[in-house]
C-alpha cells in the first residue's frame, strides 16, 4: 500500500466481508484488509521470450539456441562455447541468470544461488468460478511472501511463495521436486485462503535464481563485459526496462547511473 500511495497509483481498499464477498475462495475471518488494484496482470514468461526471439529475428540478429557458453574472457569480450568454437564481440553482455557463478565464480561474494518450487493446483469445484473472475495476488500477507496467478488462458492456478526458497551450491542442483513438496506449499496458503484442503496439487515445477544479499539486482562491468543479473526472485516483470538501462550503459559506458538504477536508489 505504501508503494502504491508513493506512486500515486489507485487502488480500492476492502475490508475483510468485502473482500470474500467479492472472491469466496477468502477466509474472511483471517485478515484485516484487502487492496485491488486494477493496473496488475499475469506475465506469461515463455511466450514473450518465445515473441521476442522472434521479432529479433526478423531484424536479422543472430540467436544461437542451445549453444552452451563454457568459459569468457571479459577483457576481450569473447565467449568460449562447447563445440570448442570461440565467439568474438566488441562488448559483450552476461545475463545468465542462476548459471552467472558457473562463468563468473568470484561473484559469490555478491550473488548467492537459491532454488524454490511453484505448484499447480485444482480448486474444489464450487470455487472454479471464483477463481476464473480472480486478479492476481501480488501477497496474500504474513511471512510467507506468498502469491497466486489465477487460471488464465489455459494455464492452471498457480501457487508460489519466497518464503519456500532454500541455498543451493549450483542452479541444476535439487531441481526434481520431492512427493511432499506441493502440499508443503499449498499449506502456506492457510490463512488468507479457506478450505485449503480441498486443493488438489497437480503439477510441482522448481526454479533457481540468483540472490543478492539485499536482494536487488546486481551489475558489473569487467573489461568489456558488463554482467547483469536482475533477478532476486522478481526480474522478469522489469526485463523490458532494464534491458533499455543495459542498452544505455553500453553506450555511454555510464555504469555508475546503470547500478544505481538496479538498486533502485536516487539517481
Amino acid at each position: 500500500r505504501i508503494g502504491l500511495d508513493r506512486m500515486g497509483f489507485e487502488y480500492e481498499r476492502l475490508d475483510p466481508r468485502e473482500a470474500a464477498e467479492r472472491y469466496p475462495f477468502l477466509d474472511a475471518a483471517t485478515f484485516r484488509y484487502a487492496y485491488f488494484d486494477r493496473d496488475g496482470g499475469t506475465l506469461f514468461s515463455e511466450r514473450i521470450a518465445h515473441d521476442l526471439k522472434a521479432w529479433l529475428r526478423m531484424r536479422g540478429v543472430d540467436i544461437r539456441m542451445h549453444t552452451k557458453a563454457v568459459a569468457i574472457d571479459p577483457q576481450n569480450a569473447s565467449v568460449r562455447i562447447e563445440s570448442g568454437a570461440t565467439v568474438h564481440a566488441d562488448r559483450l553482455v552476461v545475463t545468465a541468470g542462476a548459471w552467472t557463478l558457473r562463468l563468473f565464480p568470484s561473484l559469490a561474494e555478491n550473488l548467492s544461488i537459491y532454488r524454490n518450487a511453484v505448484a499447480y493446483l485444482t480448486p474444489p469445484a464450487d470455487l472454479d468460478d471464483a477463481w476464473s473472475n480472480a486478479p492476481a495476488i501480488v501477497d496474500i500477507g504474513g511471512s510467507s511472501d506468498g502469491y497466486v496467478l489465477p487460471p488464465s488462458d489455459g494455464i492452471g492456478l498457480k501457487f508460489g511463495a519466497r518464503a519456500f526458497k532454500r541455498s543451493v551450491p549450483d542452479a541444476e542442483s535439487d531441481r526434481i521436486a520431492g512427493p511432499d513438496e506441493g502440499d508443503r506449499l499449498r499449506r502456506l496458503f492457510a490463512p488468507p485462503l479457506s478450505r485449503i484442503d480441498e486443493y488438489t496439487v497437480t503439477e510441482v515445477k522448481t526454479c533457481a535464481y540468483t540472490f543478492t544479499a539485499d536482494e536487488r539486482f546486481f551489475s558489473k562491468r569487467i573489461g568489456k563485459t558488463l554482467v547483469v543479473s536482475a533477478c532476486s526472485g522478481h526480474g522478469y516483470k522489469f526485463g523490458a526496462a532494464v534491458g533499455q538501462r543495459v542498452a544505455h550503459a553500453l553506450e555511454t559506458d555510464d555504469d555508475a547511473t546503470l547500478v544505481q538504477w538496479l538498486r533502485a536508489e536516487t539517481v
